[in-house]
Formats: structure tokens, sequence, C-alpha cells
């Protein structure tokens, strides 16, 4: 997109956005209430017991599940963007990685995700399977964003924060129903919808109660290939059980069930030239694989957590189980052309097939004091194991651009890695004064992995070299976090704080480099962040403005990143580990009711992410060099305006809100061949509503410009295949009902 495009499109999304906060402004009473007009959020991100989002002594914001609903969000990607800091390295439906402040590289997520107690953080050990898994957001009380490394708490992959969905839980007292459906028309789809319901029954009144809540999701694709059209469609549904039991003053204990899967005929990618190199011409999205690359995704979320309240404190344990089964295809006809000669639409035809199994057990137990005096205590033991099978192969296709059967491999490899983790951690703070409290933490962890890898069919159909040796890899440290917390009034707190984040080193698939003919390094370390942070918490105006404020600088060493192996002809990507970098921010949380029943939000951020020494292969990374997909400016303006309509409180909704995400690269180098400077872009958005306490109707516009800005590449193979764009969602209405018992 062109600057003078982008300027164009900002400014009549500014005009949009003013437009609506005018018309709110001029039919608004004078007369505020007299009470507070912040709907304080509840979170529990320190593990201490529940805690107003202002009083958590770190940057920490919050949306709940209402918010949410009247946005019409499905997945984050609906509503990251408000959240100052945060990004997404979006590869589609389930192969994303989130980002905040900055903290992005190749490997395991550098952000800890959560469902309740539950560790559902994604990972990419290998050929680009399985990053963060796409939770759906159907009956969520909130969503809580925790800024900064939160290593001495939630543990490895929290390197620069942890984002927990927190569910709505069972009434033990009355019974609870609610549902909604929405249409979804997106620009050139045919019609979607999606439906969402729960139900909250009391089985024994304050002692026992039962929450069952369940979702489908059909939205409709608009992109096309020589073998079907709109396949980058997607069908989800899940379900879930949660058994909430009270038995004493005292104890609390909780059962949750969870399943999801999800499907997509093909990915959201377009080619600008097809597989010979000639532009194509059929449409605007259209891709240029001869094969069908579909992909699945199904999810288990279990978890049990009991809870029991002492005179001093509580003790919680909880014992997890996630389990995840993705199945990756992707076109691998022209590889076959390029290496070994085949007909791409021919006898090369084929796909690449990356099934993976996934299983994470957790299990933690942790003591939260609540002593009379100055001092508190949080104390805890954590112990995970996880189990990963995984299979690469390239499989011939029929004409169909299915996997031919009976099968015809030209390449199949299978790995299996086991991870074991024990750590312990605490917290320790001490009232200094009544208005000033020092924390201290650490947390010890230990690391075991160990994978074997086995080559059944080498490159071009030959037998494989079987199975190879065992790999193994060993981490263990300690981390530590301080913070200094001062209420100046009742209203305003800043903070001070110094958090260290890490993530675990692993091993290099021997056995793949060999079928590539090159010598990849046995393994990789860990990297690790140390996080420094001033904070500013406060409402002003007389509690009419919301004013946050977060200043940061981050160290970060031993980068794990991906290098580059080649025999002369093929490269093979490998993990290592590179230099440092330092990433300086600046965020901005602002939320105002200047006038009754006016809501004006901004959210801003602002940061510098680069490389502060070469990398070990400068080739890879210099110092200097923007550390990818990081803007260095972001910016989010919002306002709502309500006002009654109509008997039995029932009220009209209108609000907007404009989005800009500043430039990014898609390479550390700029000289490297696959660098892409991404362009800015703003999305502007709007809804419109009628509402009771009982039911709701809304109509939500996303992306209303239709802003098709293109936010990454995706490459199979850099130079052998075309690349492919990935775009904006196009513009999307949807008529939303909702109804609550």
């Amino acid at each position: 997109m062109q600057a003078s495009n982008m300027q164009t499109k900002l400014k009549h999304t500014v005009m949009a956005l003013t437009a609506t906060t005018a018309l709110c402004s001029v039919a608004t009473p004078g007369v505020a209430e007299e009470v507070s007009v912040f709907d304080e959020i509840v979170v529990t991100a320190t593990k201490r017991g529940g805690l107003g989002l202002q009083d958590v002594p770190f940057a920490v914001q919050a949306v709940s599940g209402d918010a949410l609903s009247k946005r019409g969000a499905v997945d984050f990607d609906d509503f990251f963007r408000q959240i100052p800091g945060v990004a997404v390295f979006d590869q589609g439906p389930g192969d994303k990685r989130y980002i905040i402040r900055g903290v992005n590289s190749t490997g395991a997520g550098t952000v800890g995700l959560y469902m309740d107690e539950v560790i559902i953080t994604g990972e990419n050990a290998q050929d680009g399977g399985g990053r963060q898994p796409d939770i759906k957001l159907f009956d969520i009380d909130r969503v809580e964003v925790l800024k900064g490394p939160q290593g001495t708490t939630f543990g490895s992959s929290s390197l620069s924060g942890a984002i927990r969905y927190i569910t709505k839980k069972p009434d033990l007292t009355e019974v609870q129903a609610a549902g909604s459906v929405s249409l979804r028309k997106t620009e050139g789809a045919s019609l979607g919808w999606n439906m969402e319901s729960a139900v909250s029954l009391p089985v024994v009144e304050n002692k026992l109660a039962v929450r069952v809540a369940g979702y489908y999701l059909d939205e409709k694709g608009y992109i096309d290939n020589v073998l079907a059209d709109n396949v980058n469609n997607e069908k989800t549904y899940a379900g879930r059980l949660t058994l909430l039991a009270e038995p004493t003053d005292k104890l609390t204990f909780s059962l949750m069930a969870m399943y999801q899967d999800m499907k997509t005929d093909g990915p959201g990618y377009f080619n600008r030239v097809d597989y010979t190199g000639a532009p194509i011409s059929q449409n605007d999205y259209f891709q240029a694989d001869l094969t069908r690359a579909r992909f699945q995704d199904e999810t288990q979320i279990y978890n049990a957590t009991l809870e029991y309240s002492l005179d001093q404190g509580s003790l919680t344990a909880t014992a997890s189980l996630f389990k995840r089964d993705t199945l990756f295809d992707r076109d691998s006809s022209l590889a076959l052309e390029a290496f070994i000669g085949l007909d791409a639409d021919g006898a090369g035809r084929s796909i690449i097939t990356q099934p993976k199994s996934r299983e994470l057990q957790s299990y933690e137990v942790r003591y939260a004091s609540d002593f009379e005096g100055p001092f508190q205590v949080l104390a805890g033991a954590f112990l995970q194991k996880e189990r990963r099978d995984f299979r690469s192969a390239i499989l011939g296709s029929d004409a169909q651009g299915n996997i031919a059967q009976p099968e015809i491999p030209f390449l199949d490899r299978i790995s299996h890695t086991e991870i074991d983790e024990l750590a312990f951690f605490g917290e320790l703070s001490y009232a200094i004064t009544d208005r000033l409290t020092a924390t201290g933490g650490l947390r010890y962890y230990d690391f075991d992995l160990s994978e074997v890898s086995t080559s059944v069919t080498g490159f071009g159909g030959g037998a494989g070299s079987g199975q190879g040796p065992e790999m193994t890899s060993r981490d263990d440290g300690l981390i530590f976090k301080g913070n200094l917390a001062y209420d100046v009034s009742e209203d305003i707190n800043v903070y001070l704080q110094v958090a260290e984040g890490f993530r675990s080193g692993g091993v290099n698939d021997q056995t793949a480099a060999a079928i590539a003919n090159v010598t990849i390094p046995e393994g990789y370390g860990s990297d690790s962040v140390i996080n420094y942070e001033v904070g500013f918490k406060s409402y002003l105006l007389d509690g009419k403005l919301k004013a946050n404020l977060a200043a940061y600088w981050i160290d970060w060493s031993d980068i794990q990143l991906q290098d580059q192996a080649s025999d002369g002809q093929l490269e093979f990507p490998y993990r290592g580990n590179g230099g440092g970098a330092t990433i300086k921010g600046l965020e901005v949380e602002l939320l105002a009711f200047p006038v009754e029943r006016l809501e004006l939000g901004l959210n801003m951020n602002i940061s510098q992410a680069e490389l502060n020494q070469d990398n070990p292969i400068a080739t890879s990374g210099q110092k200097g060099d923007a550390i990818p997909y990081i803007p260095e400016f972001t910016l989010s303006a919002s306002a709502m305006y309500s006002w009654p309509v109509g008997p039995d409180g029932m009220e009209a909704i209108v609000g907007a809100d404009v989005n800009y995400v500043g430039g990014r690269n898609t390479e550390l180098r700029p000289d490297s061949s696959l660098f892409i400077k991404l362009d800015d872009y703003a999305l502007a958005n709007a809804r419109i509503g009628v509402e009771t306490d009982r039911w709701s109707a809304t109509l939500n516009l996303q992306n209303i410009f239709n802003d098709d800005t293109v936010t990454d590449v995706f490459r199979v193979i850099s130079g052998v295949y075309p690349e492919g764009f990935i775009f904006n969602h196009p513009r999307t209405v949807m008529l939303s009902f909702s109804v609550k018992m």
C-alpha cells in the first residue's frame, strides 16, 4: 500500500472516530453520577488470590468477557491490538506466535499461555508445526495479559509475559443460562455464523454446581486455488464442562474438561505468481498450490484444583493435562521438481504432511499467606512432564490433491521427545510502611530433555538410515524478581520492578540434517531476559480518568535463533544461540468518562527493539538490526456511548475504534534475501446495538475500509516456491443476538 493511501485511510478512520465522539458528546446529559464509573476487574495474576487490577504492582491488563462479546471477538486476533506492547506473528489458525514487548525469536513460545490453571503454551520444535493454540473465547470471564517476565511464578516460556484465559465458573446458588448467535459476512466470502451457549445448575444448593458451555464457528473463506474455492474456511466446535464443589466453608474443589476441534481446508495466503513464475490472473486472492493444504487441530484440556483456607492463608493444589494433536499439510510438488527432477504437475505432485501429538502433564502445590503482620509469603513446587511424537513425510498426491493411497513416500522421518521439569518458587513481601511494600522472588528450575529420531525413508524414496542416537539436554538455574510498590494516595500507585525470565534450550534433529547432507550442532542453550521497569497507575480528575504508564528496558541474552547449514545447493535450518538485544519501550493506557455514559480510550506503545551485538554468524544478525515483526509504534483509540431508549432499562450503544500498527521487518538483516519491510496499517471498527439486562442485539463492522495490507509472508522453501502473502482479514459485518437468564 502506498503511503498516500495509508494516510487517506488513517484520516478517514480518525474522522469516523471523531464524528462518533462528537455525536455522543452532544447527546450527553451534563450531570455525572456520584459513584465510581469504572468496573474494576479482579484478577489472580499474582497467585495470591483476587486483587483489583489497579492494585497489581506490575503491568497487567484485563479484558472482560462482556467486552469481548460486544466486540464480536472469537479469538485472540480480534482484540490484541487494544493491548499496548502486544503483537502477533500470524501464519494462520493454530500457527500464531504471541509477542509481548518485542521479545520475539524462533523456538518455543516467549509468552506463557494459560487457561485457568492449565499450561497450554505452544511450541515449535519441528518444521513449523503447532505454535500457540487458537482457543476460542466462549463463556470467558476475562482475559489477563501480564507484561514483563513472569518466570518466578509462571516458569519457562513466560519470557516476556503471560496470557491467561479465565473461564466462567458455576454458580452455587442459582440457575444461569446464556446464549448467542451471530451471522458473519466477510468481503469475498459467503455467509457464515457462530453460536455459543452456557448453562449453570446448582446440584446441591451452596455445595455443588455444574456449568456446561458449547461453541460452534463456521467461518467462510475468500481465497481460491486450482482445486477448490474459499479454501481458507474454518470450522470449529468446542465444549467445556466445569464442576464446582464447596463441601465446607474452607474447602473448594473444581474439575474442568474442555474439548476443541478446528479444521481448515487451506492456508490464508495468496500468491502473485504460479509455480512457473507466471503472474496469477484468476482473481485478487489465489493460491498456486497444486495439492490440498489442510490443517487440523484437536485440543483437550483437563484440570482438577483444590483450595483449602487456613487461618493464616490458603493452600492450592492443581493437576492438569493438555493434549493437542495437529496435522499440517503443505504442497511439496515444487520441492521434488527442484531437487530430484520430478515434474511438479506430474510424478512429483506431492504433499508434505506433519502430524504431531503433544501431551503436557503439570502439577503445582502452593501456599499464599494472609498474615496479620507486615510479612507475606508465596511458596510452591511445580512438576511437569511433556511427551511429543512428530512425523514429517513427503507423500505422493492423487489428481484431486489428496494423499495417494496406498502411500508413496519420498521422505519419512519420525521423532519422539520427552521433557521433564521440576521447579520450586517463592516470593516474600514486606510492608515497610503502610504505603511502601517490597517484594522479592526466586525460582529454581531443572529441565531434562531427550529426543530420538528415526529416518524411515530417505529423500527421494530410498531406505532411510534408521534410528539415530538419543540426544539429550539438561538445564538448571535460578531466576529472580524484585519489586518496590508505593501507594502515593488511594488513587495513585507507583512501582519499580526488576524481573528475570528464561526459556530452556534443546536439541537439533540430526536425522533430518543427515537427509539434507549437512552437519549441524547437536543442540542449543537457554536464553534469558532481565526486565527493568517503572510504572504509574492512577485514577485522576475526580475518578473520571484512569491513567497507567509503564517504561521498560529489557536486556536479552543468548537469543535462540534460526541458522542455516548448506550442502552447496540445499539450505537446512537449525536452532542455535545468537548474541544479545536491547528493548526499550513506553506503554500508555488511558480510559476516561468525561461525561456520563461516554467512554473514551487510548492505548499506545513506543518501542525500540534491536540487537546490541553481532550474532556469532554475522550474516544472521548484526548490532543495530531491528528484531523482526516488532513495530516501533502502535496506537488504539476508542469511543463508546450509551443512552436509554425504552422501558425496562433498555439502552442503545454506539462505538468505534481505530487501531494503528507501524511498519515491521520480516528478518534481522536488511541484506537478507528474505528481508521484507511490512507496511504500516490502520484498522477501523464500529458497532451499534441495543441491550437490556436480559438480551442484546448488536451490529459489528470490522475493518470498515477493507484494508488489505500484507502483514506477513509465508515461505515453504525460499527461492523455490513463490512467496505467499498474508493480509488483514477483509471487511466483516456481524449481526449478533444474545440472551441470558
